[in-house]
This record gives C-alpha cells, sequence and structure tokens, in this order.
C-alpha cells in the first residue's frame, strides 16, 4: 500500500456541523481552549473553531490548499507543515483533531506521537477516521495496475483482507479495524476514554457520487439519522470515532 497525503475535503455544511457537535459532546466546551486541527486543509474547520471561541491553528501538508485558506483571521492560523514533525513547543495545546487524515500519513505511529508531545498532560486527542466496518471504501480504490477507480457503491471492499485485496486493488489510504485503530491510539502513548462513529451526510465529498445516489439523498439522510441511534447498528457508519488522553 503506497499511503498519499490527499484526500477529499469533509468541510460540507452538515458534515462540518455534524463533526463539530460531535467534538464539543466528547471534547467539551472549545470556548478559550487551544485546539490544533492537523491536517486543516483550506483551514474550514479552523475558522468555524474559531466561531466557537477556541483558540484554533491548523496544519496542513497541501501547500495549494493553505495558500487557498490563507486570508484574514487564517493567515496567521494556518501553515504548511508535517504531522511527523510538528513546529509547535511540547505541550501547547488542549485539544488536537485528527480528522480524516491519519489514514493518509505515511507513519501514522509516528504522527500520533508526535500529537501527544504538543498535547497538554489533560488534553484530548480527537481522531476521526474511516471504519472497515462500513460496507463501502469510501476513499475509493484502483484495479490494480490500471489506474482505473473502483465504483464506491460496490459493497465489501473493506471487509476483504489487505492481503487478498493487494492482489485485485491498489490502495492509496489506510482503512482501520475499529480495534486496530484504538491499538494504534495506545501504543503511541494515549488512554481511550471514548469511542463513537459518525454516519454519511451524502454530500459528495468524494466528488464521485453517481446522480442515481445524489437522486436518494433526502432517502439515505433520514435512514442514516435512524442507524445513528440504534445502539450496535451506529458502529457501522461511514467513519470512526477516537477520544484519548495522554497517558
Amino acid at each position: 500500500m503506497k499511503v498519499q497525503p490527499a484526500g477529499g475535503d469533509t468541510a460540507t455544511p452538515l458534515n462540518l456541523g455534524k463533526r463539530l457537535r460531535l467534538i464539543e459532546r466528547h471534547a467539551g466546551p472549545l470556548l478559550k481552549r487551544r485546539v490544533l486541527d492537523c491536517g486543516c486543509g483550506a483551514g474550514e474547520y479552523v475558522r468555524a473553531l474559531l466561531a466557537r471561541g477556541a483558540d484554533a491553528f491548523g496544519v496542513e501538508f497541501d501547500a495549494q490548499k493553505i495558500e487557498a485558506g490563507q486570508a484574514g483571521e487564517l493567515a496567521a492560523r494556518i501553515r504548511i507543515g508535517d504531522l511527523e514533525a510538528l513546529a509547535f513547543p511540547d505541550a501547547s495545546f488542549d485539544v488536537a483533531l485528527l480528522n480524516e487524515v491519519l489514514e493518509h500519513v505515511p507513519d501514522d505511529a509516528a504522527a500520533l506521537a508526535e500529537v501527544r508531545r504538543v498535547l497538554r498532560p489533560d488534553g484530548r486527542l480527537v481522531v476521526l477516521s474511516p471504519t472497515r466496518l462500513y460496507p463501502f471504501e469510501t476513499h475509493g480504490v484502483f484495479w490494480r495496475g490500471t489506474g482505473r477507480r473502483v465504483p464506491h457503491t460496490l459493497p465489501g471492499i473493506p471487509w476483504i483482507p489487505l492481503a487478498l485485496g493487494a492482489r485485485v486493488f491498489d490502495y492509496w489510504a489506510r482503512n482501520y479495524w475499529p480495534w486496530e485503530l484504538r491499538a494504534l491510539v495506545e501504543r503511541a502513548g494515549f488512554r481511550v476514554i471514548a469511542t463513537d462513529s459518525v454516519w454519511q451526510t451524502f454530500e459528495n465529498i468524494s466528488g464521485h457520487q453517481p446522480r442515481w445516489l445524489a437522486l436518494l439523498r433526502p432517502l439515505l439522510r433520514a435512514l442514516c439519522a435512524v442507524c445513528e441511534r440504534v445502539p450496535g447498528l451506529r458502529a457501522f457508519g461511514v467513519s470512526q470515532v477516537i477520544v484519548a488522553t495522554p497517558s
């Protein structure tokens, strides 16, 4: 697997609102707290965090995304950076957000260790990342050696063991089982204090949503809203959430 530091933008209106409410539910009130968005894109989450009273900053690997976002209040708050070597002092943040980012970092363990370094002892790490419990591969994979994308709507791809899948597909991002991601976070020196999940909002984050699926969005959103409230079934959402504190 060749991991690439790229991906879609989750800052669509419904998805952004849902994820910010989840962050506040698990990390507590953000007012006056120093927050780092690790992999901030063009800074939409940083802007939303500032609106909630947080002292928010962002780091992004993609220079084009930073250039697009560095205007106005974000000019001094988002910067180009490497999550494996953050340019911040030790213990300088109350909350660190890794929102659909860890699966793209070349060395995910090194990135988590670096995030732990910049978090205060009572700080909160919030990780949102795809889960292999969800039956569809939302990042998309390619038929091996062809460069042709496998349809996002083809079910069951995340459930195929990687050793077998690698014979058929080219993967460009990781996808974690819940227990796999939890173990990774714990090995990096964190204690997990909460887990959760997020279901889709069908806002075409991937840019590859077929027309027929777009037409079904109202129905699918209503169905997902029900699934999010059903114990057990809730865990099969599109992304898993891990909240942890330095141990």
